[in-house]
């Protein structure tokens, strides 16, 4: 079996922190506060600099309504497997819409009007 190094598996879960984060619209201080840590600290964190305490991990996907298996998904730890930790979509109506209007924002006027008419093409 192939080890992991820890160092990649901390920057792919503080990038997924990160990321998640913006989507839910919250800035890395609120977040930090909510934790109960600095946000130098947090900072830290989200750069893979430090290694995240699982307690605060687990505090963070339940603040971000987020299974904590995602935050593992872009990791190159081979002995962990996670199944469609990817396609995770929350489940709450207003977790799912700050989810499209942050993507949304990063469309083209082509990829809106193809999702726009994908959609429409759902409802027939």
């Amino acid at each position: 079996m192939k080890r992991f190094i820890a160092a990649e598996v901390d920057l792919a879960i503080g990038k997924r922190i990160q990321q998640r984060r913006k989507e839910v619209g919250l800035t890395a201080e609120n977040l930090a506060e909510q934790i109960g840590v600095s946000q130098q600290q947090f900072s830290r964190y989200e750069r893979g600099a430090t290694k995240i305490n699982v307690a605060h991990l687990v505090n963070i996907a339940v603040i971000l309504d987020t299974p904590i298996s995602w935050f593992f998904a872009d990791s190159r730890a081979e002995n962990l497997t996670f199944t469609n930790a990817q396609d995770y979509v929350p489940v709450r109506n207003d977790a799912l819409k700050q989810r499209l209007d942050y993507h949304w924002t990063n469309l083209s006027n082509d990829q809106k009007r193809n999702l726009i008419n994908f959609l429409d093409a759902m409802q027939k």
